[in-house]
Protein backbone atom coordinates (compact mmCIF):
# COMPACT_ATOMS: atom_id res chain seq x y z
CA UNK A 1 0.00 0.00 0.00
CA UNK A 2 1.07 3.46 -0.73
CA UNK A 3 2.40 5.51 2.07
CA UNK A 4 0.13 8.34 3.36
CA UNK A 5 1.54 11.20 4.71
CA UNK A 6 0.12 11.82 8.68
CA UNK A 7 -2.06 15.34 8.13
CA UNK A 8 -4.12 12.62 5.71
CA UNK A 9 -4.03 9.82 7.50
CA UNK A 10 -4.49 11.86 10.86
CA UNK A 11 -7.13 14.04 9.52
CA UNK A 12 -10.48 13.88 11.68
CA UNK A 13 -13.51 11.93 10.40
CA UNK A 14 -15.98 13.48 13.30
CA UNK A 15 -16.86 16.43 14.68
CA UNK A 16 -15.27 15.09 18.07
CA UNK A 17 -12.03 14.44 16.81
CA UNK A 18 -11.34 18.48 15.85
CA UNK A 19 -9.19 20.08 17.87
CA UNK A 20 -9.55 23.73 19.06
CA UNK A 21 -12.84 24.93 17.24
CA UNK A 22 -14.97 24.08 19.78
CA UNK A 23 -17.47 27.48 18.33
CA UNK A 24 -17.98 26.00 15.18
CA UNK A 25 -18.42 22.54 16.55
CA UNK A 26 -20.80 23.14 19.63
CA UNK A 27 -23.12 25.86 16.62
CA UNK A 28 -23.10 23.38 13.83
CA UNK A 29 -23.86 20.41 15.87
CA UNK A 30 -26.61 22.10 17.49
CA UNK A 31 -27.98 23.28 13.99
CA UNK A 32 -28.02 19.68 12.43
CA UNK A 33 -29.48 18.02 15.98
CA UNK A 34 -32.31 20.73 15.67
CA UNK A 35 -33.05 20.73 12.06
CA UNK A 36 -32.05 24.55 11.40
CA UNK A 37 -29.68 24.08 8.42
CA UNK A 38 -28.98 27.10 6.50
CA UNK A 39 -28.31 26.91 2.76
CA UNK A 40 -24.87 28.09 2.69
CA UNK A 41 -21.86 28.70 5.11
CA UNK A 42 -18.37 30.47 5.11
CA UNK A 43 -15.55 28.83 6.77
CA UNK A 44 -12.38 31.59 7.54
CA UNK A 45 -9.30 31.02 8.80
CA UNK A 46 -5.33 30.66 8.04
CA UNK A 47 -4.65 27.67 7.03
CA UNK A 48 -4.66 24.20 8.37
CA UNK A 49 -6.64 24.75 11.05
CA UNK A 50 -9.45 22.36 9.69
CA UNK A 51 -11.59 24.24 7.28
CA UNK A 52 -11.73 21.90 4.48
CA UNK A 53 -11.99 19.01 7.27
CA UNK A 54 -14.62 20.77 8.64
CA UNK A 55 -16.64 20.92 5.63
CA UNK A 56 -16.29 17.50 4.79
CA UNK A 57 -17.30 15.72 8.02
CA UNK A 58 -20.23 18.32 7.82
CA UNK A 59 -20.58 16.97 4.48
CA UNK A 60 -20.91 13.13 5.98
CA UNK A 61 -23.24 14.40 8.76
CA UNK A 62 -26.19 15.74 6.61
CA UNK A 63 -26.18 13.03 4.57
CA UNK A 64 -25.18 9.87 6.86
CA UNK A 65 -28.24 7.20 6.57
CA UNK A 66 -28.66 8.08 10.47
CA UNK A 67 -28.86 11.76 9.70
CA UNK A 68 -28.85 14.40 9.34
CA UNK A 69 -26.61 13.75 12.74
CA UNK A 70 -23.79 15.19 14.63
CA UNK A 71 -22.34 11.66 14.67
CA UNK A 72 -22.09 10.20 11.45
CA UNK A 73 -21.79 6.64 11.51
CA UNK A 74 -18.62 6.57 9.01
CA UNK A 75 -19.60 2.86 7.61
CA UNK A 76 -22.89 3.74 5.66
CA UNK A 77 -21.98 4.03 1.70
CA UNK A 78 -22.64 7.73 2.27
CA UNK A 79 -20.43 8.53 4.97
CA UNK A 80 -17.40 5.91 3.11
CA UNK A 81 -17.88 7.38 -0.77
CA UNK A 82 -17.67 11.11 1.16
CA UNK A 83 -15.03 9.88 3.15
CA UNK A 84 -12.97 8.27 -0.26
CA UNK A 85 -13.76 11.81 -2.37
CA UNK A 86 -16.00 9.58 -4.47
CA UNK A 87 -19.35 10.82 -3.71
CA UNK A 88 -21.14 12.49 -6.72
CA UNK A 89 -23.27 14.79 -4.76
CA UNK A 90 -20.56 16.36 -2.86
CA UNK A 91 -18.39 18.33 -5.00
CA UNK A 92 -15.46 19.96 -4.16
CA UNK A 93 -14.60 22.97 -6.31
CA UNK A 94 -10.80 24.88 -6.23
CA UNK A 95 -12.34 28.83 -6.62
CA UNK A 96 -8.40 29.21 -8.07
CA UNK A 97 -8.86 26.96 -10.68
CA UNK A 98 -12.52 27.56 -11.11
CA UNK A 99 -12.92 31.50 -11.20
CA UNK A 100 -15.02 32.76 -14.30
CA UNK A 101 -18.73 33.41 -14.74
CA UNK A 102 -18.78 30.28 -17.08
CA UNK A 103 -18.36 27.93 -14.14
CA UNK A 104 -20.48 29.40 -11.41
CA UNK A 105 -23.32 29.24 -14.32
CA UNK A 106 -22.14 25.08 -15.01
CA UNK A 107 -22.41 24.60 -11.23
CA UNK A 108 -25.94 26.97 -10.69
CA UNK A 109 -27.41 24.27 -13.62
CA UNK A 110 -26.19 20.93 -12.02
CA UNK A 111 -27.49 22.43 -8.85
CA UNK A 112 -30.75 22.64 -9.86
CA UNK A 113 -31.30 18.92 -10.24
CA UNK A 114 -32.04 16.72 -7.51
CA UNK A 115 -29.10 14.37 -5.91
CA UNK A 116 -28.48 11.46 -7.23
CA UNK A 117 -27.67 9.54 -4.51
CA UNK A 118 -27.49 11.22 -1.44
CA UNK A 119 -30.18 13.57 0.67
CA UNK A 120 -27.91 16.83 0.14
CA UNK A 121 -26.32 17.94 -2.95
CA UNK A 122 -22.99 19.84 -1.48
CA UNK A 123 -20.88 21.98 -3.00
CA UNK A 124 -17.51 22.67 -1.18
CA UNK A 125 -15.55 26.04 -2.18
CA UNK A 126 -11.99 25.87 -0.88
CA UNK A 127 -10.27 29.77 -1.60
CA UNK A 128 -13.54 31.27 -2.79
CA UNK A 129 -11.84 34.76 -2.37
CA UNK A 130 -10.40 33.75 -5.61
CA UNK A 131 -13.88 34.12 -7.62
CA UNK A 132 -13.71 36.96 -10.17
CA UNK A 133 -16.65 39.74 -9.46
CA UNK A 134 -18.68 38.23 -12.16
CA UNK A 135 -18.46 34.57 -10.57
CA UNK A 136 -19.54 36.26 -7.46
CA UNK A 137 -22.16 38.10 -8.56
CA UNK A 138 -23.44 34.72 -10.92
CA UNK A 139 -23.91 33.50 -7.10
CA UNK A 140 -26.22 36.11 -5.78
CA UNK A 141 -29.32 34.61 -6.88
CA UNK A 142 -28.49 30.67 -6.57
CA UNK A 143 -27.65 32.30 -2.63
CA UNK A 144 -30.33 34.05 -2.03
CA UNK A 145 -33.10 31.64 -3.75
CA UNK A 146 -31.17 28.26 -3.10
CA UNK A 147 -33.25 24.82 -4.03
CA UNK A 148 -34.40 23.25 -0.87
CA UNK A 149 -31.29 20.33 -1.66
CA UNK A 150 -28.24 21.72 -1.86
CA UNK A 151 -26.21 22.95 1.15
CA UNK A 152 -23.08 25.77 -0.28
CA UNK A 153 -19.80 25.44 2.26
CA UNK A 154 -17.24 28.25 1.20
CA UNK A 155 -13.95 27.86 2.71
CA UNK A 156 -11.48 30.77 3.03
CA UNK A 157 -7.86 32.41 4.11
CA UNK A 158 -8.74 35.92 3.08
CA UNK A 159 -12.74 36.47 3.93
CA UNK A 160 -12.21 40.35 3.47
CA UNK A 161 -11.85 40.10 -0.09
CA UNK A 162 -15.76 38.40 -0.49
CA UNK A 163 -17.91 40.92 -1.48
CA UNK A 164 -20.39 42.04 1.73
CA UNK A 165 -23.73 40.47 -1.12
CA UNK A 166 -22.23 37.48 -0.67
CA UNK A 167 -21.19 37.64 3.11
CA UNK A 168 -25.30 38.70 3.71
CA UNK A 169 -26.61 35.47 2.37
CA UNK A 170 -24.32 33.15 4.12
CA UNK A 171 -23.67 32.06 7.98
CA UNK A 172 -20.16 32.86 8.26
CA UNK A 173 -17.94 31.17 11.36
CA UNK A 174 -14.00 31.81 12.11
CA UNK A 175 -11.68 29.50 12.54
CA UNK A 176 -8.75 30.11 15.13
CA UNK A 177 -5.16 29.68 15.44
CA UNK A 178 -4.70 26.65 17.56
CA UNK A 179 -2.61 27.28 20.40
CA UNK A 180 0.70 25.51 21.34
CA UNK A 181 -0.47 23.03 23.89
CA UNK A 182 -3.29 21.89 21.30
CA UNK A 183 -0.72 21.59 18.82
CA UNK A 184 1.74 19.71 20.90
CA UNK A 185 -0.92 17.53 22.55
CA UNK A 186 -1.99 15.84 19.19
CA UNK A 187 1.84 15.53 17.41
CA UNK A 188 2.71 13.53 21.21
CA UNK A 189 -0.70 11.51 20.26
CA UNK A 190 0.22 10.79 16.84
CA UNK A 191 3.61 10.21 17.99
CA UNK A 192 3.07 7.64 20.37
CA UNK A 193 0.52 5.73 17.90
CA UNK A 194 3.12 6.19 15.03
CA UNK A 195 5.78 4.65 17.60
CA UNK A 196 8.19 7.97 17.27
CA UNK A 197 10.46 8.03 20.09
CA UNK A 198 10.80 11.44 21.04
CA UNK A 199 11.88 14.53 23.45
CA UNK A 200 9.38 16.43 24.92
CA UNK A 201 11.03 19.56 24.36
CA UNK A 202 11.38 18.61 20.52
CA UNK A 203 7.54 18.56 20.31
CA UNK A 204 7.00 21.22 21.75
CA UNK A 205 9.19 23.53 19.49
CA UNK A 206 7.76 21.83 16.59
CA UNK A 207 4.50 23.34 17.75
CA UNK A 208 5.42 26.39 18.60
CA UNK A 209 6.83 27.23 15.16
CA UNK A 210 3.68 25.83 13.71
CA UNK A 211 2.40 28.85 13.99
CA UNK A 212 -0.93 28.01 14.90
CA UNK A 213 -1.37 25.90 12.21
CA UNK A 214 -1.99 21.99 12.86
CA UNK A 215 -1.23 20.76 9.48
CA UNK A 216 2.57 22.80 9.26
CA UNK A 217 3.04 20.98 12.64
CA UNK A 218 2.42 17.49 11.18
CA UNK A 219 4.58 18.60 8.46
CA UNK A 220 7.38 19.24 10.56
CA UNK A 221 6.89 16.17 13.12
CA UNK A 222 6.83 13.82 9.92
CA UNK A 223 10.20 15.39 8.27
CA UNK A 224 12.04 15.26 11.48
CA UNK A 225 10.70 11.83 11.82
CA UNK A 226 12.30 10.67 8.65
CA UNK A 227 15.66 12.93 9.20
CA UNK A 228 16.28 11.32 12.62
CA UNK A 229 15.21 7.88 11.45
CA UNK A 230 12.52 7.60 13.94
CA UNK A 231 13.81 9.80 16.72
CA UNK A 232 13.12 13.06 16.88
CA UNK A 233 15.31 15.37 19.16
CA UNK A 234 15.64 19.32 20.25
CA UNK A 235 18.92 19.39 18.18
CA UNK A 236 17.64 17.93 15.23
CA UNK A 237 14.04 20.06 15.13
CA UNK A 238 16.37 23.24 15.42
CA UNK A 239 19.05 21.67 13.28
CA UNK A 240 16.19 21.42 10.51
CA UNK A 241 14.63 24.69 10.92
CA UNK A 242 17.52 27.04 10.67
CA UNK A 243 16.79 27.43 14.83
CA UNK A 244 19.24 29.06 17.25
CA UNK A 245 18.51 28.69 20.82
CA UNK A 246 17.24 29.95 23.66
CA UNK A 247 20.68 30.96 24.78
CA UNK A 248 22.04 31.94 21.35
CA UNK A 249 19.40 34.77 21.71
CA UNK A 250 19.94 35.85 24.57
CA UNK A 251 23.78 35.90 23.33
CA UNK A 252 22.80 38.24 20.45
CA UNK A 253 20.53 40.11 22.32
CA UNK A 254 23.46 40.71 25.38
CA UNK A 255 25.60 41.60 22.21
CA UNK A 256 23.25 44.43 21.29
CA UNK A 257 23.03 46.20 24.78
CA UNK A 258 26.18 45.85 26.23
CA UNK A 259 28.80 45.16 23.77
CA UNK A 260 28.00 48.11 20.98
CA UNK A 261 27.58 47.51 17.22
CA UNK A 262 30.49 45.69 16.29
CA UNK A 263 30.08 42.79 18.79
CA UNK A 264 26.70 42.52 18.45
CA UNK A 265 27.33 42.09 14.32
CA UNK A 266 30.19 39.64 14.63
CA UNK A 267 27.84 37.21 16.43
CA UNK A 268 25.15 37.82 14.09
CA UNK A 269 27.71 37.09 11.57
CA UNK A 270 28.78 33.78 13.79
CA UNK A 271 25.18 32.58 13.89
CA UNK A 272 24.43 32.55 10.33
CA UNK A 273 27.57 30.88 9.39
CA UNK A 274 26.10 28.35 12.03
CA UNK A 275 22.57 27.77 8.96
CA UNK A 276 20.41 30.15 11.04
CA UNK A 277 17.41 30.91 9.39
CA UNK A 278 16.77 34.96 9.43
CA UNK A 279 12.87 34.27 9.95
CA UNK A 280 13.33 32.44 13.31
CA UNK A 281 16.29 33.93 14.55
CA UNK A 282 14.17 37.09 14.31
CA UNK A 283 11.54 35.45 16.33
CA UNK A 284 13.80 34.51 19.13
CA UNK A 285 15.44 37.94 19.62
CA UNK A 286 11.74 39.08 19.60
CA UNK A 287 11.02 36.65 22.06
CA UNK A 288 13.93 37.54 24.43
CA UNK A 289 12.96 41.27 24.28
CA UNK A 290 9.44 40.38 25.70
CA UNK A 291 10.49 38.06 28.25
CA UNK A 292 13.05 41.13 29.58
CA UNK A 293 10.56 43.97 29.33
CA UNK A 294 7.83 41.65 30.88
CA UNK A 295 9.97 40.75 34.21
CA UNK A 296 11.39 43.77 34.17
CA UNK A 297 7.59 45.30 34.88
CA UNK A 298 6.92 42.34 36.68
CA UNK A 299 9.56 40.41 38.24
CA UNK A 300 7.13 37.20 37.71
CA UNK A 301 8.42 34.12 36.16
CA UNK A 302 5.52 32.31 35.16
CA UNK A 303 4.56 35.00 33.17
CA UNK A 304 7.93 34.54 31.01
CA UNK A 305 8.29 31.91 27.64
CA UNK A 306 9.91 28.95 28.44
CA UNK A 307 13.24 28.51 30.01
CA UNK A 308 15.13 26.01 31.49
CA UNK A 309 16.61 27.35 34.97
CA UNK A 310 19.94 27.89 33.78
CA UNK A 311 18.65 29.97 31.24
CA UNK A 312 16.18 31.82 33.41
CA UNK A 313 18.60 32.82 36.14
CA UNK A 314 20.97 33.98 32.92
CA UNK A 315 17.50 36.26 31.95
CA UNK A 316 17.27 38.11 35.03
CA UNK A 317 20.70 39.09 34.84
CA UNK A 318 20.39 40.21 31.23
CA UNK A 319 17.22 41.92 32.78
CA UNK A 320 18.89 43.99 35.02
CA UNK A 321 21.29 45.84 32.10
CA UNK A 322 18.77 47.89 31.31
CA UNK A 323 15.54 49.35 32.41
CA UNK A 324 12.34 48.50 32.02
CA UNK A 325 11.40 51.26 29.99
CA UNK A 326 14.36 51.00 27.97
CA UNK A 327 13.48 47.13 27.38
CA UNK A 328 10.23 48.29 26.20
CA UNK A 329 11.45 50.73 23.73
CA UNK A 330 13.64 48.02 22.37
CA UNK A 331 10.90 45.69 21.80
CA UNK A 332 8.83 48.67 20.09
CA UNK A 333 11.69 48.75 17.75
CA UNK A 334 12.26 44.68 17.03
CA UNK A 335 8.11 44.39 16.60
CA UNK A 336 8.45 47.79 14.45
CA UNK A 337 11.20 46.46 12.23
CA UNK A 338 9.43 43.15 11.21
CA UNK A 339 8.98 44.18 7.28
CA UNK A 340 12.04 45.24 7.20
CA UNK A 341 14.06 41.54 8.12
CA UNK A 342 11.25 39.06 6.37
CA UNK A 343 9.12 41.70 3.84
CA UNK A 344 12.46 42.23 1.92
CA UNK A 345 14.38 40.94 -0.61
CA UNK A 346 17.58 41.75 1.17
CA UNK A 347 16.55 39.84 5.33
CA UNK A 348 20.11 40.33 6.17
CA UNK A 349 20.62 43.85 5.04
CA UNK A 350 17.36 44.64 7.27
CA UNK A 351 18.28 42.62 10.14
CA UNK A 352 21.69 44.30 10.33
CA UNK A 353 20.11 47.48 10.40
CA UNK A 354 17.58 46.35 13.11
CA UNK A 355 20.59 45.50 15.42
CA UNK A 356 22.05 48.94 14.78
CA UNK A 357 18.84 50.63 15.36
CA UNK A 358 18.62 48.58 18.57
CA UNK A 359 21.93 49.80 19.58
CA UNK A 360 21.83 53.21 19.15
CA UNK A 361 18.45 52.83 21.40
CA UNK A 362 19.44 54.15 24.66
CA UNK A 363 20.61 57.77 22.65
CA UNK A 364 17.24 58.26 21.72
CA UNK A 365 15.63 57.12 24.64
CA UNK A 366 15.34 60.03 27.60
CA UNK A 367 13.01 58.51 30.30
CA UNK A 368 16.00 57.73 32.74
CA UNK A 369 17.56 61.20 32.25
CA UNK A 370 13.90 62.80 32.31
CA UNK A 371 13.55 60.97 35.80
CA UNK A 372 17.16 62.38 36.87
CA UNK A 373 18.71 59.21 37.32
CA UNK A 374 21.80 57.39 36.36
CA UNK A 375 20.89 54.90 33.47
CA UNK A 376 21.12 51.66 34.61
CA UNK A 377 23.94 50.64 31.89
CA UNK A 378 26.39 53.05 34.17
CA UNK A 379 25.32 53.27 37.62
CA UNK A 380 28.13 51.59 39.49
CA UNK A 381 30.46 52.22 37.18
CA UNK A 382 33.72 54.55 37.49
CA UNK A 383 33.59 57.94 35.03
CA UNK A 384 35.95 56.42 32.92
CA UNK A 385 33.77 53.59 32.12
CA UNK A 386 30.79 55.35 31.99
CA UNK A 387 31.70 57.51 29.26
CA UNK A 388 32.88 54.84 27.12
CA UNK A 389 29.13 52.65 27.82
CA UNK A 390 26.90 52.82 24.76
CA UNK A 391 23.81 53.37 26.56
CA UNK A 392 24.86 56.99 28.74
CA UNK A 393 24.35 60.31 26.67
CA UNK A 394 24.22 62.85 29.19
CA UNK A 395 21.39 63.57 31.13
CA UNK A 396 21.13 67.13 31.12
CA UNK A 397 21.08 67.04 27.72
CA UNK A 398 18.04 64.70 27.18
CA UNK A 399 16.08 66.57 30.60
CA UNK A 400 16.61 70.03 27.95
CA UNK A 401 14.99 68.55 25.22
CA UNK A 402 12.36 67.01 27.51
CA UNK A 403 11.79 70.32 28.87
CA UNK A 404 11.37 71.41 25.21
CA UNK A 405 8.58 68.81 24.42
CA UNK A 406 5.31 69.49 26.16
CA UNK A 407 3.48 65.99 27.44
CA UNK A 408 2.02 64.46 24.50
CA UNK A 409 3.50 67.13 22.29
CA UNK A 410 5.04 66.31 18.71
CA UNK A 411 8.95 64.55 19.04
CA UNK A 412 11.83 66.42 17.71
CA UNK A 413 12.99 66.02 13.83
CA UNK A 414 15.74 63.88 12.61
CA UNK A 415 17.81 67.22 13.16
CA UNK A 416 17.11 67.98 16.20
CA UNK A 417 14.91 70.79 15.64
CA UNK A 418 11.20 70.39 17.25
CA UNK A 419 8.12 71.07 14.90
CA UNK A 420 5.80 73.69 14.91
CA UNK A 421 3.20 74.10 17.95
CA UNK A 422 0.06 73.13 16.26
CA UNK A 423 -1.08 76.68 16.70
CA UNK A 424 2.30 78.44 15.24
CA UNK A 425 1.24 75.41 12.40
CA UNK A 426 -2.16 77.09 12.41
CA UNK A 427 -1.33 80.33 11.85
CA UNK A 428 1.04 79.37 8.73
CA UNK A 429 -1.93 77.65 7.33
CA UNK A 430 -3.78 80.79 7.78
CA UNK A 431 -1.04 83.05 6.24
CA UNK A 432 -0.55 81.18 3.79
CA UNK A 433 -4.33 80.99 2.31
CA UNK A 434 -4.50 84.41 2.58
CA UNK A 435 -1.66 84.81 0.04
CA UNK A 436 -2.59 81.72 -2.28
CA UNK A 437 -5.42 80.77 -4.22
CA UNK A 438 -6.88 76.91 -2.05
CA UNK A 439 -8.75 75.85 -4.71
CA UNK A 440 -5.86 76.14 -7.27
CA UNK A 441 -3.66 74.74 -4.39
CA UNK A 442 -5.53 71.70 -4.09
CA UNK A 443 -5.46 71.41 -7.77
CA UNK A 444 -1.66 71.32 -8.34
CA UNK A 445 -1.25 68.90 -5.37
CA UNK A 446 -3.93 66.59 -7.00
CA UNK A 447 -1.90 66.84 -10.55
CA UNK A 448 1.23 64.95 -8.55
CA UNK A 449 -0.92 62.16 -7.38
CA UNK A 450 -1.74 60.91 -10.88
CA UNK A 451 -5.33 60.82 -10.90
CA UNK A 452 -6.60 62.26 -14.08
CA UNK A 453 -10.43 60.98 -13.80
CA UNK A 454 -10.38 63.12 -10.72
CA UNK A 455 -8.60 66.04 -12.20
CA UNK A 456 -10.74 66.10 -15.07
CA UNK A 457 -13.87 66.01 -12.90
CA UNK A 458 -12.68 68.85 -10.94
CA UNK A 459 -11.62 70.88 -14.08
CA UNK A 460 -15.60 71.35 -13.90
CA UNK A 461 -15.67 72.54 -10.51
CA UNK A 462 -15.24 75.77 -8.43
CA UNK A 463 -13.86 75.12 -4.80
CA UNK A 464 -13.52 77.81 -2.02
CA UNK A 465 -12.59 77.95 1.76
CA UNK A 466 -16.21 78.88 3.49
CA UNK A 467 -15.39 79.46 7.09
CA UNK A 468 -14.14 75.55 8.94
CA UNK A 469 -15.19 74.18 5.62
CA UNK A 470 -14.34 73.79 2.01
CA UNK A 471 -17.44 74.18 -0.88
CA UNK A 472 -16.52 72.21 -3.71
CA UNK A 473 -19.58 73.57 -6.38
CA UNK A 474 -20.76 72.50 -9.67
CA UNK A 475 -24.10 72.85 -11.70
CA UNK A 476 -24.37 69.03 -12.09
CA UNK A 477 -25.30 66.94 -9.38
CA UNK A 478 -24.38 63.76 -10.95
CA UNK A 479 -21.37 64.80 -11.58
CA UNK A 480 -20.35 65.48 -7.56
CA UNK A 481 -21.92 62.07 -6.57
CA UNK A 482 -18.82 60.96 -8.59
CA UNK A 483 -16.28 63.07 -6.00
CA UNK A 484 -17.65 60.19 -3.36
CA UNK A 485 -16.42 57.39 -5.52
CA UNK A 486 -13.90 55.40 -3.16
CA UNK A 487 -11.14 55.79 -5.80
CA UNK A 488 -11.88 59.66 -5.76
CA UNK A 489 -12.88 61.16 -2.31
CA UNK A 490 -10.28 59.64 -0.04
CA UNK A 491 -7.29 61.70 -2.41
CA UNK A 492 -9.36 64.74 -2.22
CA UNK A 493 -10.14 64.64 1.35
CA UNK A 494 -6.07 64.36 1.80
CA UNK A 495 -5.24 66.98 -0.61
CA UNK A 496 -7.54 69.78 0.97
CA UNK A 497 -6.23 68.93 4.71
CA UNK A 498 -2.81 68.75 3.22
CA UNK A 499 -3.41 72.44 1.94
CA UNK A 500 -5.16 73.52 4.41
CA UNK A 501 -3.25 72.46 7.30
CA UNK A 502 -5.70 70.54 9.13
CA UNK A 503 -8.87 68.50 8.55
CA UNK A 504 -11.63 70.25 7.72
CA UNK A 505 -15.46 69.23 6.20
CA UNK A 506 -16.41 69.13 2.53
CA UNK A 507 -19.56 70.16 1.46
CA UNK A 508 -20.70 69.51 -2.28
CA UNK A 509 -23.23 71.92 -3.58
CA UNK A 510 -24.68 71.85 -6.83
CA UNK A 511 -25.48 75.75 -7.72
CA UNK A 512 -25.23 77.11 -11.46
CA UNK A 513 -22.17 78.37 -12.86
CA UNK A 514 -20.61 81.99 -12.69
CA UNK A 515 -19.21 82.88 -16.07
CA UNK A 516 -17.68 85.64 -16.07
CA UNK A 517 -16.92 88.08 -19.08
CA UNK A 518 -12.86 86.53 -20.16
CA UNK A 519 -14.50 83.21 -20.50
CA UNK A 520 -16.86 84.55 -23.34
CA UNK A 521 -14.29 84.13 -26.34
CA UNK A 522 -14.93 81.62 -28.69
CA UNK A 523 -12.42 79.08 -26.75
CA UNK A 524 -12.11 80.34 -23.56
CA UNK A 525 -8.09 80.51 -23.20
CA UNK A 526 -5.86 77.73 -22.84
CA UNK A 527 -7.51 76.68 -19.86
CA UNK A 528 -11.01 76.88 -21.15
CA UNK A 529 -9.36 74.02 -23.94
CA UNK A 530 -8.35 71.79 -21.18
CA UNK A 531 -11.83 71.93 -19.82
CA UNK A 532 -13.88 71.71 -22.95
CA UNK A 533 -11.17 68.35 -23.98
CA UNK A 534 -11.07 66.80 -20.03
CA UNK A 535 -15.33 67.38 -20.12
CA UNK A 536 -15.63 65.01 -23.04
CA UNK A 537 -16.77 61.77 -22.54
CA UNK A 538 -14.68 59.69 -24.97
CA UNK A 539 -11.52 61.43 -23.32
CA UNK A 540 -13.14 60.20 -19.57
CA UNK A 541 -13.91 56.98 -20.85
CA UNK A 542 -10.10 56.46 -21.72
CA UNK A 543 -8.88 58.22 -18.44
CA UNK A 544 -11.22 55.73 -16.68
CA UNK A 545 -10.15 52.50 -18.37
CA UNK A 546 -6.60 53.14 -18.46
CA UNK A 547 -6.05 54.18 -14.87
CA UNK A 548 -2.79 56.24 -14.10
CA UNK A 549 -2.73 57.84 -18.26
CA UNK A 550 -1.71 61.30 -18.32
CA UNK A 551 -2.37 63.54 -20.77
CA UNK A 552 0.74 65.46 -22.52
CA UNK A 553 -0.50 67.87 -24.80
CA UNK A 554 -3.79 69.49 -25.52
CA UNK A 555 -3.61 71.00 -29.13
CA UNK A 556 -6.84 73.09 -30.75
CA UNK A 557 -7.87 71.83 -34.08
CA UNK A 558 -5.55 73.05 -36.87
CA UNK A 559 -7.56 75.95 -39.54
CA UNK A 560 -9.61 74.54 -41.94
CA UNK A 561 -10.44 71.13 -39.59
CA UNK A 562 -14.02 69.48 -39.50
CA UNK A 563 -15.88 70.75 -36.33
CA UNK A 564 -16.76 67.64 -34.22
CA UNK A 565 -20.29 66.17 -35.01
CA UNK A 566 -22.93 67.17 -33.41
CA UNK A 567 -24.13 64.00 -30.76
CA UNK A 568 -26.84 62.24 -32.20
CA UNK A 569 -25.59 62.79 -35.48
CA UNK A 570 -23.82 59.48 -36.20
CA UNK A 571 -20.66 58.16 -35.43
CA UNK A 572 -17.43 59.19 -37.41
CA UNK A 573 -13.70 58.35 -37.52
CA UNK A 574 -11.40 61.41 -35.47
CA UNK A 575 -8.73 62.70 -37.21
CA UNK A 576 -5.72 62.83 -36.98
CA UNK A 577 -4.59 66.39 -34.42
CA UNK A 578 -7.72 67.06 -32.92
CA UNK A 579 -8.63 66.42 -29.72
CA UNK A 580 -9.67 62.90 -29.31
CA UNK A 581 -6.06 62.01 -30.66
CA UNK A 582 -4.19 63.61 -27.68
CA UNK A 583 -1.21 60.98 -26.27
CA UNK A 584 -2.03 59.24 -23.28
CA UNK A 585 0.80 57.15 -21.35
Amino acid sequence: MAYEALSRKWRPKTLGEIVGQGHVTRALANAISQGKIHHAYLFAGTRGVGKTTFARIFARALNCKDGPTPSPCLSCPACVEILAGSGVDVQEIDGASNTGIDDVRRLRENAAYAPARFRYKIYIIDEVHMLSKAAFNGLLKILEEPPPHVVFVFATTEPNRIPDTILSRVQRFDFRMLTEEEIFTRLREMAVAETIAFEEGALRLVAQYAFGSMRDGQSILEQAAVLGDGRISASLVEEMLGLVGTEAAMDLVQAVVGGGAEEAMRKFASLLSRGADLKFLFLSVVDILRDAAVWRFTEQDDLLLRHSPSSLARMKELCAMRAREEWMFLLDIAFRSEKDVLGTEFPRLGFELLLLRLVNAPGLLAVEGLAGEEPASVRGKSPADAAGAPAAPAPKARTTVAQRVPAGGPLPSAGGELPDPPAAAKRKGEARREKEDVWGEIRRTLEGKRKPLLMALLLQMRGRLEGDEMVIACPHQMQLDRLREEDKWPVLVQAVEEVVGRKVPIRLLAEPEKKSPASDGPEGGESGLDKKALADPMIAEVLREFEGATILEIRPAPAGAPPPAEEGAGEREPDEGTEEAEEAE
